[in-house]
Order: C-alpha cells, then structure tokens, then sequence
C-alpha cells in the first residue's frame, strides 16, 4: 500500500496508489452483510477495487471499521456519523478526507488532455480569460478539481459550475491555494492544491 497521509485543521487525508488485488483488500477488511452484497452486485473489477480501497483506505485512516451510506445525490457519510467524509478516485489512485465536524470536498484527478475539450463547459468567459485561456492543462485541471471539491460540499446549489462557483486568478505551483466563490451566496472558500507528475489533488474545508 504505497500512501501519503496529510492533516490540515484537524482534517485528516489520504492518497493512495491501489496497486493490491481484490483478495488482498478483503483480507484487511471485516465487511458487514450490507458491503458484501453490495459488493457481489459490482461487475467491474476496477468497480470492486475502488469500493474496497475506499473503505481500506478509511480503516487506515480512522483507526476502525467504517459503513457509508449515500444520500439521494450519491453524497457520501459514515453511518455512526463520526465524521463528515469526502472521496475521490482517478484510475489507480484512490483520497479520503474526514473531519470530526466540518463538511469537506476533495478531488484527485490524473493528467488528460480531455481537459482542453471540456474547459468551456465549466468555466465563466471571466474565468477562463483569466486561467490562461486554456492554455495550461494543469490550472485547467486544478480548477476543474477545485469546483469538484467544491460541490461536494455544497452540493446541488453549486452544480452548474460555470455560472454558479468562480475560480479566482492563480499561479500554478506544485501546491498553494486558490480562492473561489460560491456565487449565488456569495461565500468564499479557500482549496488547498497539491499538483505532482501522478495527479491533480484539490481538498476545501467549510
């Protein structure tokens, strides 16, 4: 289990490379009845890896055991609600973020030139005059996982990303912080970024 522990304010995350098999996961895993026929219904087998990195990956974190629950928008919390959660995974990499009692958002995404497709839809005309007028993969893929972060932590009031949540300007650094806004609320928040060869990881603290 190649993995990189980070705290900040009390919130606790990890990023980690899934590189175990599937029987290898459950092996570190006591998986109540609920979990195992959730997992027998998986077919993928990139699907099963995920859902059981996830919960390995809160075990190693936490110290214990963990069940989540999803809300109607797929929104993710511990059953003994000892924590508020977040999760994110791109290919083989998996993050978890907890925090004892603030909401937090996190995303991890791997480097794709998808991105210069795609930018238009989720930034404002501001916004992208502004990060480099898609000419920089790695803001656009920063901000891209910033917004993410974002709206899970707000969740249907910032779902259109492009008129709803703004990215202020930023310098890309192998990691800083960006501002942005929820703009209907006018409430700011502060992403924290890490930026490596490997992925683009974005956390937000509310």
């Amino acid at each position: 289990m190649k993995s990189e522990l980070i705290t900040f304010s009390d919130a606790m995350l990890l990023v980690w490379e899934l590189t175990e098999s599937i029987e290898k996961l459950k092996e570190q895993l006591n998986l109540v009845d609920s979990d195992k026929i959730a997992l027998e219904k998986i077919i993928s087998e990139k699907r099963k890896l995920e859902f059981l990195g996830i919960r390995v990956a809160f075990k190693t974190l936490l110290g214990k055991e963990i069940e989540i629950e999803y809300d109607g928008n797929g929104k993710p919390s511990l059953k003994d609600k000892s924590y508020q959660i977040s999760i994110s995974h791109s290919k083989n990499w998996i993050v978890v973020m907890a925090h004892p009692n603030r909401l937090v958002g996190i995303d991890i995404e791997c480097p794709t030139d998808k991105i210069q497709k795609l930018y238009k839809r989720f930034l404002g005309i501001d916004e992208q005059k502004d990060l480099s007028n898609g000419k920089d993969n790695r803001q656009l893929l920063l901000a891209w996982s910033g917004k993410e972060a974002l709206y899970k932590i707000i969740g249907n009031e910032a779902v259109d990303f492009a008129n709803q949540l703004r990215i202020f300007p930023f310098v890309v650094k192998p990691s800083g912080e960006i501002k942005a806004e929820h703009i209907p609320t006018n409430t700011f928040y502060r992403l924290i970024y890490q930026l490596t060869q490997n992925y683009t990881l974005v956390y937000c603290l509310a």
